[in-house]
């Protein structure tokens, strides 16, 4: 990525994509109304100057109608799935491993800001310092940033995390939800955000029964970029129905043989990506909801119960109830 100019992959905006979604609401407006495309987000490599990506995140708040949307888009990331944490999620075995991963992958999709991890004593500093001066106030980019380095910390520390040892520094504390009170956020300049904790947190472990991470990750492991952003497009409608693979062509705004030619090319299609978010969602339904075998196959599309049962066994070599009963097992022991 050139680095004369204040750039930034549209990937990344595919969270914000997705929320507006989740909330019915159409984002396509409002990527045109910064000349965009939805689609574009797909291809990993296309970068758009960052006051665009800003004014996006903006008007997607707007759009959403709450201003602590992406504070709460960072609050509910899927960590492995997205790019700038995958590795730390891989790789990482402290709380210190893991930032500095992060600060130095963000650092190589962005060529706007430097994120930075800075100890000084008995403090330690996670922050953003950006290279251009923001045309508009960056609210809700901030805010997204302070959310992901707070979701970090509390996904690493759990309940002996204490936010009021934490001091938030963003250019618009209104924009930080109620749960970042006790943080007592302060009004910074535009310049970037920064997340100020004890240093002695660097330490602790990423407990592998702390994780945060959605039962879907295992799938998204070494998964190409344009795969796991396409799954994420079928996430969010595969509970209604029968999902066809001209809907899902018409849901990335491709044509079914280009979209065919892109996850051929990635050696898979579209058959099987569907198939492949329709098992982790039924395994996650089976897991945390009491939803019968035959409501869970309605709302994933199989004509009965029976025909889920068959596809389910084939995908796990279990049947869908042994698997509930081994998942609220586990969770009894963990509880």
């Amino acid at each position: 990525m050139p680095h004369n100019l204040p750039l930034v992959k549209l990937s990344l905006l595919r969270p914000f994509a997705n929320a507006l979604r989740a909330r019915r609401v159409d984002p396509e407006p409002v990527f045109l109304a910064v000349g965009l495309s939805e689609v574009a987000t797909l291809d990993p490599e296309m970068a758009v100057h960052v006051m665009v990506a800003t004014q996006f995140v903006e008007n997607a708040a707007e759009a959403a109608d709450d201003r602590f949307f992406a504070a709460r888009v960072a609050a509910g990331l899927d960590f492995e799935g997205w790019p700038v944490l995958a590795d730390a999620e891989a790789r990482a075995s402290t709380v210190g491993e893991y930032l500095s991963i992060f600060a130095s992958t963000a650092n190589e999709v962005a060529s706007s800001a430097v994120e930075y991890l800075y100890l000084d004593g008995p403090k330690v500093t996670l922050g953003e310092r950006r290279a251009f001066e923001p045309s508009i106030l960056p609210a809700q980019n901030d805010a997204f940033m302070a959310g992901l380095g707070w979701a970090v910390l509390r996904r690493a520390l759990r309940d002996s995390l204490d936010p009021s040892q934490v001091r938030v520094v963003v250019c618009e504390p209104k924009a930080l939800p109620p749960e970042f009170e006790l943080m007592h956020p302060m009004k910074g300049d535009r310049s970037g955000f920064k997340l100020i904790f004890p240093a002695a947190w660097l330490s602790a472990p990423l407990d592998a029964s702390s994780e945060t991470v959605p039962l879907n990750a295992i799938n998204n492991r070494g998964v190409p970029e344009f795969v796991h952003s396409f799954r994420q497009v079928v996430r969010a409608h595969i509970e209604q129905g029968h999902l066809t693979a001209a809907d899902c062509a018409e849901l990335v705004s491709m044509s079914q043989q280009k979209l065919q030619r892109h996850l051929a090319a990635l050696g898979t299609n579209i058959s099987r990506e569907i198939d492949v978010v329709r098992q982790e969602t039924a395994r996650l339904l089976l897991s945390t909801t009491d939803r019968s075998i035959g409501e869970i196959a309605a709302v994933l599309g199989y004509s009965d119960a029976a025909n889920f049962t068959r596809a389910f066994r084939r995908a796990h070599k279990q049947a869908p109830t042994m698997f509930r009963k081994a998942a609220q097992s586990i969770q009894s022991e963990v509880e």
